[in-house]
């Protein structure tokens, strides 16, 4: 370090050697080149359970009748409604049970 003087205390002597330290470690210490592994195909671990249950599929309702009154968009359509029903559920989300987890209203 620094040739200390006999009027330098020790604990001046001290900060200026931390100060005189890099404030950040060297960027490759933060990075790691990982492209080896990601191109190493995984397999599947053998113990992994496996899903049970029916495959969920989209449910086709009737189609729609139109209706002069109605919005001509569907952005315009919720602005509408959540401009007349500020406090209505407009999107819900089921756990896998069918149980209602969080519910998104419109105001």
């Amino acid at each position: 370090g620094v040739p200390v003087n006999s009027r330098v205390s020790s604990k001046i002597q001290q900060l200026l050697n931390t100060l005189k330290r890099p404030k950040r470690p060297p960027l490759k210490e933060f990075f790691v080149d990982d492209s080896e592994e990601l191109l190493e195909v995984q397999q599947p671990d053998p113990n992994q359970p496996k899903p049970e249950g029916n495959q969920v599929n989209v449910l086709k309702g009737e189609p729609l009748s139109m209706v002069t009154s109605w919005p001509p968009s569907l952005l315009a359509a919720l602005q509408c409604w959540g401009t007349t029903q500020p406090k209505a559920p407009c999107l819900t989300a089921l756990d896998t049970t069918g149980k209602a987890i969080y519910t998104l209203t419109y105001g």
